[in-house]
């Protein structure tokens, strides 16, 4: 391309004009090594010039004056040696960066090359350039914007006024994937607008607007001059500062300056960056910085920097300027606080979630800001998306999956192009979806969440990666005492553990709560977590680490067992509840294929033993079956005596899930292996448990005579608390069976057994099964309220959802028999909901019983008869014999109203055949409204008839009644009113 033998082109052409921007400050930098570093750089500028058929006009010094003939070809030209300027490695780890103009017009040649005002236009749109920055004119523009070749896209810069041309010159930008793509305003004479460096091609924004009130607040205060806005990797740092900034512009004077500071990586770098951002030119006779500071000295402005993190020598830099330059306001968005004194802090949290069961009716419901941006970047990818019934659960759920983090949702959001909801939820859950973004007018490191938790793990000390990627193995959070041992594991931390969490906690990279009793807790975003998981396996010490997490979950787990009951029991369960998923992490991992072994199962075993309480207080009935069940599978060669007791347990669970015939198998082999070790203590507690298991088989003969051989053996064994619990056993055959008086006094008992014992919460269940007894027998309402209130309170107290539940149902239909309707309902309510979120399948059948009896109370039969007919599909299921004849019972009285006698005849006789077989005579409570009903359906039928269907229902009862009869029974449930002209009518 040597201009000596070629002819230049004439008419219309596309001039390109280059420097290297910062020239001076590379010659100071490099010395000697300046000139092969200019000789590196006209060598990539000439190849791509040369490639694209461009002729070299003129060069002086580390400028270039290139012309086209076509300006496609220019722009290809620029883009190209932006590219390789960019992939090149400069001496000393400099950065080289051109500035770059494109401007077409129709130029005179004469013997030198060209001359005219297009010449002087093009070299103008040069000079307002940055380094790495294209910036072309309209009427370039208006030649190449429809075909831009892929990936190459244009952005709109706005007008601004040009040195030596006339009027207002609009500029535009050259977009290029993977290159920086945020600059300062172009440095130019006018300022055509208050906002400086502000991209104007965001998508719109979402939510936030508690923080931009907050943020805009502290920034109109005088003494906050410098405002650090943290937050972790995604969070919307970068987004919500453009929006503070856009509404200071409303209602501010002074000047707002964005300066971008990714691609910067030295103090001196950072100070050249904010120089060019405020148009302050290099000077030989006063430093760089004194022209800063003087161009700022009574300037009133804001500067916003943004990506702050990795420059933070850079922080004394901020703070020379702010004590020089008094109208000077900072406002820095960072990964990392800054610890300088005039700093104040605001710390940015992800996207608050709903959750889904606080969905009641969609078209009223308003979505929370992490929904609404899902929404709106799904439709941005596939215009017809609409949130819906059917997605609704799924969208929240892949929100808090992903933390509420604005670019991980952004980028999963995308992919429902290809995806359903409910399909990326699976995907996310499984771990078989990448989230990657397309976008190329982006940064490379928001491409994807990966590579931008990449950019902050890289800037942390090797102690700070070492403690972030083994604290990954933590679920939920830990205190300082298990963080110091988990992390002194695989080896030793250099520093102080505490000192690393703080600074941690300071870089964004991990989050500090305290809980209610002051202690720090420290904890993980999930999407941090999963990174620091890699991590830890791509280092080796992933097992180890698991490994020193399990030894103290076992170790703190064997301390507070103890104090699971007594005195200070709510506090300890309640710091149970908050280590759960740690718990839950411990046990996976000793019950894992990779860890294991003999020693790990049986520890399982041992640390599944000392969480029974608390599983069965807190409703962790799955999670408590799963795990024992695992364990059981992986027993062989470990201790029989161990291996008795997490079958043992395993019955137990069984039961509470009200899975007898897995209840039985477990019981029957872990008796058997009690026998073999002669433990009387053992063998009680499967005497117990088997006449658990028969109560809720309802053969309440053999219950009976199994908990009273069960309590003989306690009372042996001088064991008042299991005394206690086994007569509560007894209280409730004794109550089934009738016998009132006897179960208050067995329920007596056990009250006075807890209270001796100090167990303030286990007086509960004799306080209920009391409240139940005076209630079921028509004794004294107002003190089987009054019982069942105080009761209440226990188990809310305590946190168990269950027994809450049952108590509910008890008070619901105490407050309808006082007459306080909407207070009934409205206990009932929150007892099926309770009973739902636990799958508690048989009282859910119950309260809807309750409520079917209720709603026939109150004249509606047809809401009534779907009541009983949806509790029937439960104990079609389950079973349950007394239950099953309460329901035909009130179900018959329903019939009765739908004219529809005779059927409610065979449902009483079906009952009356079920409470003869168990001996569980009907409540006397019950008793009026069902002989009412009766003497009705006497009026309304022959005597003939009536014995007919009776003897129709008790000769189905006496068939035996098992889940085959009740689901030929499910007929009964679907009949219809008859017409007035009807048998029984």
């Amino acid at each position: 391309m040597n201009k000596t033998t070629r002819r230049f082109p004439g008419g219309v052409l596309t001039l390109l004009f280059t420097d290297i921007e910062g020239s001076t400050r590379l010659l100071q930098q490099l010395g000697s090594r300046y000139a092969d570093m200019l000789r590196e750089c006209r060598r990539v500028l000439r190849a791509a010039f040369t490639e694209q058929d461009g002729y070299e006009v003129d060069t002086q010094g580390d400028a270039f004056f290139v012309v086209f003939e076509r300006a496609q070809n220019a722009i290809l030209a620029a883009a190209s040696a932006q590219q390789s300027l960019h992939n090149t490695t400069w001496p000393d780890g400099v950065s080289v960066r051109v500035r770059m103009g494109i401007h077409t017009g129709e130029l005179q040649e004469v013997e030198e090359g060209y001359i005219g005002l297009d010449v002087h236009h093009a070299a103008r749109i040069m000079s307002a350039a940055h380094g790495g920055q294209v910036l072309l004119s309209q009427r370039t523009h208006d030649l190449i914007a429809h075909e831009l070749p892929e990936p190459l896209t244009i952005q709109d810069l706005g007008e601004y006024r040009l040195k030596d041309i006339p009027g207002h010159s609009r500029l535009f930008q050259l977009v290029q994937p993977h290159l920086p793509q945020t600059f300062p305003r172009p440095a130019t004479l006018g300022r055509r607008r208050s906002l400086q460096g502000i991209p104007s091609n965001l998508a719109s924004f979402v939510g936030r607007e508690h923080e931009l009130v907050m943020l805009t607040q502290r920034l109109s205060r005088p003494d906050v001059r410098l405002l650090t806005l943290i937050g972790t990797a995604g969070v919307g740092k970068t987004r919500l500062a453009f929006q503070v900034a856009r509404q200071l512009e409303e209602r501010s004077s002074r000047q707002i300056c964005f300066v971008a500071l990714e691609r910067v990586r030295t103090t001196d770098e950072v100070l050249f960056a904010l120089a060019q951002a405020l148009d302050v030119q290099e000077d030989k006779n006063s430093s760089l910085l004194e022209q800063l500071k003087s161009a700022l000295q009574e300037q009133a402005l804001i500067l916003i920097l943004d990506n702050f993190e990795h420059v933070l020598p850079a922080r004394l830099l901020i703070a020379d300027l702010l004590a020089s330059c008094p109208h000077l306001q900072i406002l820095v968005t960072s990964r990392v606080i800054l610890h300088l004194q005039a700093e104040h802090i605001f710390e940015l949290a992800p996207l608050p979630l709903p959750a889904v069961e606080a969905i009641v009716d969609l078209q009223s419901w308003r979505p929370a800001d992490a929904i609404s941006l899902f929404v709106q970047r799904a439709q941005a990818v596939l215009p017809n998306f609409v949130l819906n019934q059917e997605n609704v659960s799924s969208i929240i759920k892949i929100c808090s999956y992903l933390d509420g983090i604005p670019l991980a949702i952004e980028l999963a959001a995308a992919h429902t192009r290809h995806f359903k909801p409910a399909q990326l939820l699976a995907r996310l859950e499984q771990g078989t979806i990448f989230l990657q973004g397309k976008a190329q007018d982006v940064p490379e490191r928001q491409q994807t969440l990966h590579t931008a938790i990449d950019w902050s793990y890289n800037l942390l000390e090797a102690d700070e990666q070492r403690v972030f990627r083994r604290m990954a193995v933590c679920t939920g959070g830990v205190t300082l005492e298990a963080a110091e041992q988990v992390c002194s594991a695989s080896s030793p931390v250099q520093g102080n553990i505490l000192e690393v969490l703080e600074s941690l906690v300071d870089k964004s990279m991990l989050r500090l709560s305290d809980d209610w009793e002051g202690e720090p807790r420290y904890w993980l975003l999930r999407t941090l977590r999963e990174y620091g998981l890699e991590s830890l396996s791509s280092t080796g010490e992933l097992q180890a680490t698991q490994a020193a997490l399990s030894e103290y979950i076992v170790s703190w787990i064997t301390r507070i067992t103890p104090l699971l009951n007594g005195a200070e029991q709510i506090f300890w369960l309640d710091q149970l509840d908050r280590e759960y998923d740690n718990v839950r992490v411990a046990l996976r991992w000793l019950l894992s294929v990779e860890a294991r072994c003999t020693e790990h199962i049986e520890q399982a075993i041992q640390l599944c033993s000392a969480l029974m309480r608390f599983w069965e207080i807190r409703c962790y009935f799955a999670d408590g079956s799963a795990f024992l069940q695992q364990a059981l599978a992986a027993s062989q060669g470990i201790s029989p005596i161990i291996k008795a007791q997490a079958l043992h347990n395993a019955g137990f669970m069984a039961l509470l899930q009200n899975e007898a015939a897995r209840a039985e198998s477990y019981l029957r082999e872990s008796q058997l292996l009690f026998r073999e070790s002669g433990d009387k203590e053992s063998m009680a507690n499967i005497l117990r448990l088997q006449g658990n298991l028969a109560m809720v088989r309802d053969n309440y003969k053999v219950a009976r005579r199994l908990l009273e051989e069960a309590l003989t053996l306690y009372i042996d064994l001088d064991n008042p608390r299991r005394c206690a619990s086994t007569r509560e056993a007894l209280v409730q055959i004794a109550c089934i069976q009738g016998s009132y008086q006897r179960a208050l006094t067995l329920a007596d008992e056990a009250l006075v057994a807890y209270q001796a014992l100090g167990e303030h919460y286990s007086t509960a269940y004799p306080l209920f099964d009391m409240a139940t007894i005076l209630f079921l027998a028509g004794q004294e309402r107002a003190r089987a309220k009054e019982l069942a209130e105080e009761s209440l309170a226990l188990f809310r107290s305590i946190g168990n959802k269950r027994l809450v539940a049952l108590v509910l149902v008890l008070l619901g239909q105490i407050h309808y028999a006082s007459g306080d309707e909407e207070v009934a309902m409205t206990v009932l309510e929150e007892a099926r909901h309770l009973f739902k979120q636990i799958n508690e399948r048989h009282g859910t059948a119950e309260t809807l019983v309750v409520l079917a009896r209720i709603s026939g109370l109150r004249g509606e039969g047809e809401q009534a008869r779907a009541l009983y007919e949806e509790a029937w599909k439960h104990l079609s299921e389950l079973g349950g014999k007394e239950l099953a004849a309460l329901c035909l019972e009130g179900y018959g009285q329903i019939l009765v109203t739908l004219k529809q006698a005779q059927h409610a005849v065979q449902c009483w006789g079906i009952a009356a055949g079920i409470r003869a077989q168990i001996v569980a005579p009907m409540p006397p409570v019950y008793k009026k409204a069902y002989l009412k009903a009766m003497d009705r359906a006497r009026a309304k039928l022959k005597s003939d008839d009536f014995q007919e269907a009776w003897l129709a229902g008790s000769r189905l009862a006496a068939a035996g009644f098992e889940a085959a009869t009740y689901k030929d029974l499910a007929t009964l449930f679907t009949v219809t009113p008859v017409g007035a002209g009807a048998k029984d009518a």
